[in-house]
């Protein structure tokens, strides 16, 4: 007589203990791509606050180091205006440079009054302001520019001279902000960009 083997299935324990086990694999799996979720856009803010801060560098130390630049040497105009209320929350300064007589560019006329020879910088409200056609309008060349270094709250002057009356440098120091708090490290990402640059005189 052939004996018949009985199939044995799982048992109500074997199933519950095999779904806690999937349960805890999947919710491993889930707290791992949500942290690598979180990882890439920290990694993501800290490149575009860094791309921000040096982009806006760039554009500032380029301008201040064409200021004063008088190839007459007619010594006619000043290269650059200090802002002369260092105790707000604005920071400015004015660039100008003999580039050409209006209508005419690169030919110079040992003057710095005519459209884009006069430029503004200012700083204020995280924002980067420029006016470069000197006609007292200004764009915005940057947001999220906080120029607060540690975050404690006050605003780092934006242009420090190496002296009030006579500048042969000038240190621009920009401090970039994320626009949205970090994931990571809970808190907005900071990145600080400076450039020491020296004042031309006439050439």
């Amino acid at each position: 007589m052939q004996r018949v083997q009985k199939q044995r299935g799982f048992t109500l324990v074997e199933a519950l203990v095999s779904l806690t086990v999937l349960a805890l694999a999947m919710t491993g799996l889930f707290s791992l791509l949500v942290h690598n979720s979180r990882l890439n856009k920290s990694e993501q803010m800290k490149a575009e606050t860094q791309a921000n801060a040096r982009n806006v560098l760039s554009i500032v130390v380029a301008k201040l180091r064409s200021a004063g630049w008088d190839p007459l040497g007619t010594d006619l105009f000043n290269g650059l205006t200090l802002d002369t209320n260092t105790g707000d929350t604005v920071a400015e300064i004015t660039v100008r440079a003999d580039y050409h007589t209006a209508g005419t560019p690169g030919t110079p006329d040992g003057l710095a009054d005519q459209v884009d020879e006069v430029i503004v910088f200012r700083h204020v409200n995280n924002q980067i302001l420029w006016d470069n056609d000197d006609d007292g309008n200004f764009d915005v060349l940057a947001v999220n520019i906080s120029n607060d270094a540690d975050g404690d709250g006050t605003i780092e002057n934006m242009f420090v001279p190496d002296s009030t009356t006579d500048p042969q440098q000038i240190t621009v120091q920009i401090t970039a902000v994320s626009p949205v708090i970090d994931p990571i490290t809970r808190d907005f990402s900071r990145y600080t960009v400076t450039s020491d640059v020296f004042i031309r005189k006439d050439l």
